[in-house]
């Protein structure tokens, strides 16, 4: 079970860094509609994010 949490974790931090990418993105996007998707994404990367951590917490309980 150690193997899954550290490979969710793992996967967990590479979203964190990857929704930080996009909102950077966002920030010099000069384009309205690409910033927001950009931060679209990136939120949705968060909202993955919080699935994966109650997902761990299940597979701990």
């Amino acid at each position: 079970m150690a193997d899954v949490r550290s490979l969710v974790e793992d996967s967990i931090k590479k979203c964190q860094s990857s929704a930080a990418d996009l909102r950077t993105a966002a920030d010099r996007a000069e384009n309205i509609a690409a910033k927001n998707s950009f931060e679209q994404a990136a939120h949705e990367l968060e909202e993955c994010v919080q699935k994966c951590r109650i997902a761990l917490n299940q597979l701990i309980g």
